[in-house]
């Protein structure tokens, strides 16, 4: 028995299939009735896209621009299957003409890969990201009708209501968020209706399942993860009782062990739990909270430490609380920046401190969800500022520098900070804790301080590659006479 939600025959003509479909559209839009050509899944899709007066000569709404799209798409949870979908369709994309979408759950596209002509014919109907292919935007289509129904389907050529992707075949299949069910996207295979196969829905069926499965598995690492940064935390929490909770509400640990049951709704910042005692919540990662129980006064949550080592580094050493974070050097440089500004820094400010007038704003929002996928909720937002103390080697020196103690300043200064950095806010706080450094020893006036400074810079790194300034030069000419 044939399978409803598959569209192509293999013993029938495509051309003359497709002719036929056409005719049987017109059909339909003129009102004149329904042909039997039409499958029942097709027909009560065109139903619903005529109830909602989508228009079928025109093509998707373009809700999002490319760059809003990508930045939407690095925060969201499908792009960790990317690798996955790649592998697995890019052959077919490359070597069968297809093209491969991924959409968020209202049909909004975020990620499409393909062939070049494919990608060339997606230009006219906007099947592009940043396009809405919703049924109610973009009238029955592979990605839309896959939303409507929760389910795989297949259409063929004008099986589609718009008659932009009557030259078009697409499968597509939702994939489902492992923890609550929900539907977090769909991954959509595309090509012209002439290379249509029935395969290429059980195809895309089996990489959304693969998909699925891969959801499953990183999330079990991220509670692991999760619980191992709780069990770290406790120690700072002494007595007080507490909960590791994930976004959807289930309670993944807790001390004393059953406090607060098995799942409880959690909102942003302090709150009365069911039995009527307060709470603070802190963020971890992943939208997940602990909750620390509040006893009397208490009303601070302890905090983790954020340890930098930048001075003399060409690769900068971050740990939070303890652990190494694997960041990049550039998601490196971003909390360098952050830690240098304490008040926090809007998104289009902290691409300009990374890198230099003109800088998009998009680009930095991509880093920080890549951050926040290592680090957690380590940056907060509005304005972007570090949710952790933080403890760094130039900031030290620059404190020491203040309190007029140059001497232990010098002997905790290890160099240049990021010598191979080019982010200007970085080049520029280098220069100025150079220059200051140096300055220092010079108004001092001490021999035994100015040998040492000199040694210090010789297992630095030997010389100094910024410009001196005329007051530098000045006391530089004075210790050396």
């Amino acid at each position: 028995m044939r399978s409803p939600w598959v569209a192509v025959d293999l013993a029938a003509d495509p051309v003359a299939q497709a002719r036929l479909l056409r005719r049987a559209h017109e059909v339909v839009l003129s009102g004149c009735g329904t042909p039997p050509v039409l499958r029942e899944v097709v027909v009560d899709s065109w139903a619903r896209c005529t109830a909602a007066g989508v228009d079928p000569e025109r093509p998707a709404p373009m809700m999002l621009g490319a760059e809003e799209a990508a930045s939407r798409f690095a925060s969201h949870p499908l792009a960790a299957v990317t690798p996955l979908v790649r592998a697995l369709l890019g052959a077919v994309s490359a070597e069968a003409r297809h093209l491969v979408a991924i959409s968020d759950a209202d049909g909004t596209l975020l990620w499409i890969d393909g062939h070049p002509r494919m990608l060339e014919a997606a230009q006219s109907p906007h099947f592009k990201p940043g396009a809405l292919c919703s049924e109610a935007a973009f009238g029955t289509n592979a990605v839309g009708t896959a939303l409507a129904l929760g389910h795989a389907v297949q259409i063929f050529s004008a099986e589609h209501f718009n008659r932009l992707l009557h030259g078009w075949t697409c499968a597509a299949a939702p994939v489902h968020d492992p923890a609550s069910g929900a539907i977090l996207g769909v991954i959509d295979l595309s090509c012209s209706f002439r290379n249509a196969h029935p395969h290429t829905l059980a195809l895309v069926t089996a990489v959304a399942q693969a998909a699925e499965t891969q959801l499953v598995r990183d999330r079990a690492r991220r509670e692991t993860d999760l619980l191992e940064r709780y069990i770290d935390r406790l120690p700072a929490a002494g007595r007080r009782p507490s909960a590791l909770v994930a976004a959807d509400g289930r309670v993944l640990a807790a001390s004393p062990r059953g406090w607060l049951g098995r799942r409880v709704e959690v909102c942003e910042g302090q709150q009365v739990l069911p039995d009527g005692s307060k709470a603070v919540l802190e963020p971890v990662a992943d939208g997940a909270r602990i909750v620390w129980g509040v006893r009397g006064r208490e009303h601070r949550v302890p905090r983790r430490v954020l340890s930098i080592r930048a001075l003399g580094a060409e690769a900068p050493g971050l740990r939070l609380a303890g652990t190494k974070l694997p960041v990049t050097s550039r998601q490196a440089e971003l909390l360098i920046v952050l830690a240098m500004t304490p008040d926090g820094l809007s998104a289009q400010a902290l691409a300009g401190c990374l890198y230099g007038p003109g800088a998009k704003a998009v680009t930095v929002r991509a880093e920080i969800a890549r951050v926040r996928r290592v680090a957690g909720e380590l940056v907060g937002a509005q304005p972007y500022r570090l949710a952790a103390d933080v403890r760094a080697d130039f900031l030290d020196v620059e404190r020491l520098l203040s309190h007029r103690r140059v001497a232990a300043a010098v002997e905790r200064y290890a160099g240049l900070l990021l010598p191979r950095s080019r982010a200007p806010a970085i080049v520029a706080r280098r220069a100025a804790l150079e220059n200051a450094l140096r300055d220092a020893v010079c108004d001092a006036g001490d021999v035994a301080l100015r040998r040492r400074w000199e040694r210090q810079r010789r297992r630095a790194g030997a010389c100094n590659p910024l410009q001196p300034t005329a007051d530098s030069q000045r006391r530089e000419r004075t210790l050396k006479s």
